[in-house]
């Protein structure tokens, strides 16, 4: 396995925060992965006229800046708003777009925390050994000697490349910070909804 494990991963440009980068609450209300990718999510309105900041899960700004074939699913996962048109641009602080019908800054604070979805159809398959970061949401993670450590509530990136963020099953406060790095994936079976890895000495004790 190589460095392109993850081909869609968040925008390198922008340097968005922990918090951002966590998918909205609760995390089980996800669209159904056979049919939908979730591509980022709206974290604040921008400015008074209905623009919102889009924090997003891919490297590849023109899946959402094109607005074809997306919609907004609510947090509660209820709600799936088709977006009819969307117009935008990347800035530092993630992706800023413009939908029809959202016209005021209350409008668009409303949205806060939606996510931003596509048809799995309409994206392009991944390419050997890469993987959608919206797959790796809500995997099981176990290290090679059969320890279970929690399921995947979020992602976020560093220096070293891509991190999953488990929550610990025996301590609902607890992050495990677990790094994606392919000295430490043993194995990625999303179909089994799982992965496993042996972590490097003393990582488990942080």
């Amino acid at each position: 396995m190589t460095n392109k494990t993850v081909c869609h991963v968040a925008n390198k440009r922008s340097s968005p925060s922990p918090e951002d980068l966590a998918p909205p609450k609760p995390f089980s209300a996800e669209p159904d992965p056979a049919s939908d990718v979730v591509l980022g999510h709206v974290t604040r309105p921008h400015g008074v006229h209905g623009a919102l900041v889009i924090t997003s899960y891919t490297d590849k700004p023109e899946l959402i800046l094109k607005g074809e074939s997306l919609a907004l699913c609510s947090p509660d996962g209820r709600t799936r708003r088709p977006i009819e048109s969307l117009k935008g641009k990347e800035a530092t602080q993630g992706l800023i777009v413009k939908i029809k019908n959202v016209t005021t800054r209350e409008a668009a604070g409303a949205l806060k925390g939606w996510r931003l979805t596509m048809a799995r159809e309409n994206l392009p398959e991944p390419e050997q050994e890469e993987v959608y970061w919206a797959d790796l949401m809500g995997l099981e993670v176990k290290t090679s000697d059969g320890l279970y450590l929690g399921r995947v509530e979020h992602l976020m990136e560093a220096g070293a490349g891509l991190i999953l963020v488990v929550m610990d099953p025996d301590e609902p406060n607890r992050e495990r910070l677990i790094p994606f790095q392919e000295e430490f994936l043993v194995e990625l079976d999303l179909e089994k909804g799982r992965v496993i890895i042996d972590p490097p000495p003393g990582l488990l004790e942080l």
